[in-house]
């Protein structure tokens, strides 16, 4: 799961992401509003899964997206 999702963000935000490396929208000025959107739904796709609308504004680094994912059993 930390792999793909490495990959996820790599590939929404144009720079490499390393699986065991955290980023957020606070350390990460590429990681903004619009691709933040991107990155969720790229990760509901990828993952088949449907975030709550409530959490997606808390999913502002690759470590919560993480804990969220382990919460919902992948």
């Amino acid at each position: 799961m930390k792999e793909k999702l490495a990959q996820i963000l790599s590939s929404v935000l144009g720079k490499e992401v390393l699986a065991n490396e955290d980023i957020s929208m606070q350390s990460e000025s590429l990681w903004d509003s619009m691709r933040h959107i991107e990155i969720v739904m790229t990760i509901e796709e990828e993952f088949n899964i449907a975030f709550a609308a409530e959490d997606i504004p808390y999913l502002t680094s690759k470590s919560a997206i993480e804990r969220k994912l382990a919460e919902l059993g992948l």
